[in-house]
C-alpha cells in the first residue's frame, strides 16, 4: 500500500492500495488539495527513511513501539477547597455589562478577521453571526459541495478554570458543551465524532515538579471523564493531541498552564437549510430555557471576575443531556425554533445577551421563571450548569414546541422585543441593560490588550 501525504491546511497521511492511487489523486484534485506519494508499507519490520537516495533513518519497528520503557508513576488526588464569595450585594446589571467584556467571553473579531474563514464560499453559519455579523458563534455549518444540502458542523469547548477544582468535571463539561453546540445549530447525537487536545503541565514528580503526583491525578481524572462521557454520548475520539510539560520558569518561579482539554467535534448535517443560528430573529418570539439551573458557579467566569474560584463546579448528568438533546433535535428538524444557544461561560445571562446583541433586538426576562434548584438571582443568571439550551420560538409554534419538550425541565421565561434593551426582573432584581452598552463592553476589551 502506498503512503500519501495530503498538503491541506492540516497535513494528513493516508494508506491507499496501489490500484486506488489514481482515483484518490483525482478526488484530491477536485478539492484543490495537493498530495504526494511518500513511500510504501513493507513486511521487513524496519522503518526506512531516505533523502536524495541516501538513508537518513533505519529503525526497528519493535524499537519504535517498545524501545522506550513504560513509566510507572504514582497519582494522588485530593479535592481542593477554596473560599466562597458573598453574593448578597452584587449588582446584576452592572456585573453583566462588565462580564460580557471578560477576556474569555469578549469579541475577538479584530484578530479573527485577519484569517480566511471561507473555503469556496461554502459556509452556511459563519464564525460571526447576527444582524451585524459581529457576535462570535459557538459552532459553524459548511456545505460539503456548492449548493448541496449536505453539511458539516464544527464546534469545540474549552473550560480550563474548572480544572482548578476538578479536572474530571472540567473534561466532562467540555464534552457536554461541545455536543450541545452541535445540537444547537441543528445537529443530531447520532452523527458526532470528537477530537481531544490536551494542553497539560508536567505530571511527573521531580525536584522541579514536587506536586507531580497531584498533577498526574488531574490527568487521570480527565481521562476517566473522557472515557465515561464519550461512551455515554457515543462520540468516538477519531483524533487528538497531547501537549505535556507546558511549564516555564520566570524570575526563579515556575509557571504551569492550567490543565486544559480542548474538545472539538465534527458532525454531519443532512439539510443545511435547517441550520439554526443563535441570534434572536423577531420581536414577539417566546424565550424558553430548557434544562435545570443549579448554583454551580465554581470555576465560573463570574467568580473569576470577583477574584474567587469557589467549589461547586458544574457537573454533568449524561442521561439528562441525552434526553434534552434528542428533544431539541426534534424541534430543529421540525423547524420550530428561530434561534438556539446553549449557555456556557457566563451562564444564561451571557447567553441571552449574546442572542440579543446579535439580533439587535431586546428581551424581557423574568428570573422567577427560570427552572432552578435553590438559586439566588445571581446564581440563576450566571451559573454555568450543563445540559441547558435557550430557544426563541414564534407564537405559532408554541404548542408543537411545548409538546416536544413535555416531560423534561423547561419554561417560558420571557419574550423578544423590538426595543434596544434587555429588561430583567424577578428574584428581587429589576434592571435594564442597553444593547449599545453591552456591545461596547463586548467589542472593546481587546483594544487594550
Amino acid at each position: 500500500w502506498e503512503i500519501l501525504i495530503s498538503e491541506a491546511q492540516e497535513r494528513m497521511s493516508f494508506a491507499v492500495p496501489p490500484e486506488k492511487i489514481d482515483e484518490f489523486k483525482q478526488l484530491a484534485a477536485e478539492r484543490d488539495v495537493e498530495v504526494s506519494v511518500m513511500g510504501e508499507f513493507t513486511d521487513n519490520g524496519k522503518f526506512h527513511m531516505l533523502y536524495n537516495g541516501e538513508t537518513v533513518a533505519y529503525l526497528d519497528i519493535e524499537f519504535m513501539h517498545d524501545g522506550l520503557p513504560k513509566m510507572h508513576l504514582k497519582a494522588k488526588w485530593q479535592t481542593p477547597v477554596f473560599p466562597e464569595p458573598q453574593l448578597d450585594k452584587q449588582d446584576l446589571g452592572a456585573d453583566t455589562v462588565k462580564l460580557i467584556g471578560a477576556l474569555n467571553i469578549c469579541s475577538d473579531e479584530y484578530k479573527a478577521r485577519q484569517y480566511d474563514h471561507e473555503v469556496k464560499g461554502l459556509s452556511v453559519l459563519k464564525p460571526f453571526a447576527g444582524k451585524g455579523r459581529d457576535v462570535a458563534a459557538d459552532a459553524t455549518v459548511t456545505m460539503i459541495e456548492p449548493l448541496s444540502k449536505d453539511g458539516v458542523i464544527l464546534a469545540s469547548a474549552i473550560l480550563p478554570r474548572y480544572s482548578d477544582i476538578d479536572t474530571y468535571h472540567m473534561a466532562a463539561s467540555c464534552i457536554d458543551l461541545a455536543v450541545r453546540r452541535v445540537i444547537a445549530v441543528g445537529g443530531d447525537l447520532r452523527m458526532i465524532a470528537g477530537l481531544d487536545n490536551f494542553c497539560w503541565p508536567d505530571p511527573v514528580r521531580s525536584e522541579k515538579t514536587p506536586d507531580g503526583e497531584y498533577k498526574l491525578a488531574q490527568l487521570v481524572r480527565a481521562n476517566q471523564a473522557i472515557s465515561d462521557y464519550t461512551q455515554k454520548y457515543l462520540v468516538p475520539c477519531i483524533s487528538g493531541k497531547d501537549s505535556m510539560k507546558n511549564d516555564s520558569t520566570r524570575g526563579g518561579r515556575k509557571i504551569s498552564i492550567p490543565p486544559s482539554l480542548l474538545f472539538s467535534v465534527i458532525s454531519k448535517l443532512d439539510d443545511v437549510s435547517k441550520a439554526v443560528s443563535f441570534d434572536a430573529k423577531q420581536a414577539g418570539d417566546i424565550v424558553y430555557v430548557i434544562g435545570l439551573t443549579k448554583p454551580e458557579l465554581g470555576g465560573s467566569e463570574y467568580f473569576n471576575m470577583l477574584g474567587f474560584t469557589g467549589n461547586n463546579v458544574p457537573k454533568v448528568d449524561g442521561d439528562l443531556t441525552l434526553d434534552i438533546c434528542n428533544r431539541v433535535s426534534k424541534a430543529t428538524a421540525a423547524e420550530l425554533v428561530n434561534s438556539l444557544i446553549t449557555p456556557a461561560l457566563g451562564g444564561i445571562g451571557i447567553a441571552l445577551v449574546k442572542s440579543a446583541m446579535a439580533g439587535r433586538l431586546g428581551m424581557e426576562i423574568d428570573l422567577d421563571k427560570i427552572p432552578c434548584e435553590n438559586c439566588s438571582a445571581i446564581e440563576a443568571w450566571f451559573s454555568e450548569s450543563n445540559s441547558r439550551f435557550i430557544a426563541t420560538v414564534p407564537e405559532k409554534n408554541r404548542a408543537a414546541f411545548e409538546a416536544i419538550m413535555d416531560g423534561c425541565v423547561f419554561a417560558e421565561i420571557g419574550k423578544v422585543t423590538s426595543s434596544e434593551y434587555l429588561k430583567v426582573t424577578g428574584r428581587g432584581v429589576g434592571c435594564t441593560l442597553e444593547l449599545d452598552a453591552l456591545l461596547s463592553s463586548y467589542k472593546t476589551t481587546l483594544d487594550h490588550v
